[in-house]
């Protein structure tokens, strides 16, 4: 099994340290998890299955046994990968990629110089400017890109705001146009995902700052390759054996995947999203190999959840242990903050309710995070799909704090603080060292 990843020579040595179970040690997994070296930990350059290999690495150095016959459970999946370099160009001038423009990575490949025809917000929701510019333009639509200048859009109406939010949505996977692709115009980038990625889409779709275009411009280039390819994934799986009861589990989960590469050049690092989840969950895994508890306490690190939780879906359809036997999960996505506390999804009802109350004891009594916050369920992390299977799930995640930006290039190891990691640390320990 492991014949199927590249070697990595740094990886090895970095889970060689004596560690302590503290943010010093978490700061040198996410500086290596959010490396160049990993390109963003997606399908391109395999940064995913570079990343799967050094936490299974780190498993084995720590003594931390597979959960199943393997520390790997594979599936798969497609996805891009854009690799090699991205070149964009407006009348000519050489544009910055990821700060000028931004092309969505499920956008098809481009490698020529097209045609820009231009049309208004308005022309978007009247069907019959649609006809009219795919007639009047039927010979160059083909090597064209429409550009949509969204800044700034104003509609009488109210409900043709509305039209436009959601035409605008629904050009990303079906385009009304003929055209090679569309160009929006933006004032800042928007984030980036993954989500719906996993099939071919007949369009290229590209952010673009709007004051990069000018009005004399009549033509843009593009040169990139994105390919789509069936994706091997792996869910890295671990655990240490219960003392009292080995068939009762803990389960501490994350994903280790991220955004990947937008070609050669730009990556986008997840240092908080989730570089600090995996290197919490790391953290855990040695902590209680070296402090084992009266239940088995597993750690699971997914693949495929930018994608659409793909990885906890596929454990969920394929559980490696029984599900009913399983007390509680914690999921821990987004751990780089925490100067305002801390948020837990899925609490205010059932055995989530009750993590809440043990969690709030035992703050009070140790004062370790400024706020213990509560939100209902919801499909926006690993813990989800476990909650379809009736297993007690909660999703924590950081309040506040210096983190770089969401799904962006700015989310950086020196962007993460961990201002609040070794006492959230010591909150999640002493609750599950608690357990009756």
């Amino acid at each position: 099994m492991r014949k199927l990843f590249l070697s990595i020579l740094c990886a090895g040595g970095l889970c060689m340290i004596v560690y302590a179970q503290d943010s010093t040690t978490a700061r040198e997994h996410i500086k290596y998890l959010s490396s160049r070296e990993l390109h963003g930990r997606g399908a391109a350059y395999d940064g995913e299955h570079q990343a799967a290999e050094y936490i299974l690495k780190c498993l084995e150095d720590y003594g931390v046994e597979p959960l199943g016959e393997e520390y790997l459970q594979i599936y798969e999946k497609p996805a891009f990968a854009m690799e090699g370099d991205v070149i964009g160009k407006a009348g000519g001038r050489l544009l910055v990629a990821g700060e000028d423009f931004r092309i969505m990575p499920f956008s098809k490949s481009l490698n020529d110089k097209y045609r820009l025809i231009r049309i208004s917000p308005a022309d978007l929701i009247d069907s019959k400017k649609i006809n009219d510019i795919n007639k009047k333009y039927a010979d160059i639509l083909p090597q064209s890109l429409i550009y949509i200048d969204n800044t700034n859009v104003k509609f009488k109406k109210k409900k043709d705001e509305e039209k436009y939010k959601e035409a605008l949505a629904k050009i990303k996977f079906v385009s009304p146009f003929k055209a090679a692709g569309i160009i929006e115009g933006v004032d800042k980038m928007p984030t980036w995902g993954l989500s719906e990625t996993h099939y071919k889409r007949n369009l290229a779709y590209i952010y673009m700052k709007s004051d990069i275009i000018t009005d004399k411009d009549k033509s843009v280039e593009f040169y990139y390759s994105n390919k789509l390819t069936e994706y091997k994934h792996f869910n890295v799986c671990g655990m240490v054996p219960g003392t009292e009861f080995p068939d009762q589990y803990i389960v501490l989960t994350c994903h280790y995947d991220h955004l990947g590469a937008m070609g050669a050049d730009v990556y986008f690092p997840g240092a908080h999203d989730n570089a600090s989840g995996c290197a919490f969950v790391l953290n855990m895994a040695r902590y209680f190999k070296e402090q084992p508890c009266k239940y088995s306490v597993v750690f699971l690190f997914f693949s495929g959840e930018e994608s659409g939780l793909l990885g906890s879906k596929h454990f969920t359809e394929n559980p490696l242990i029984p599900l009913e036997n399983i007390k509680y999960l914690i999921n821990f996505d987004l751990l780089g903050g925490g100067d305002e506390g801390i948020m837990l999804v899925n609490s205010t009802e059932g055995k989530g309710q009750e993590l809440y109350k043990n969690l709030m004891d035992i703050n009070e009594d140790l004062q370790l995070v400024p706020k213990i916050a509560q939100r209902s369920n919801a499909a926006n992390s690993d813990h989800y799909f476990f909650t379809q299977h009736k297993v007690p799930a909660i999703f924590m995640y950081t309040m506040g704090g210096k983190v770089g930006g969401y799904h962006d290039i700015s989310d950086t190891n020196e962007n993460c603080s961990l201002t609040m990691f070794d006492n959230i640390f010591k909150l999640f320990t002493t609750l599950i060292e608690k357990e009756d």
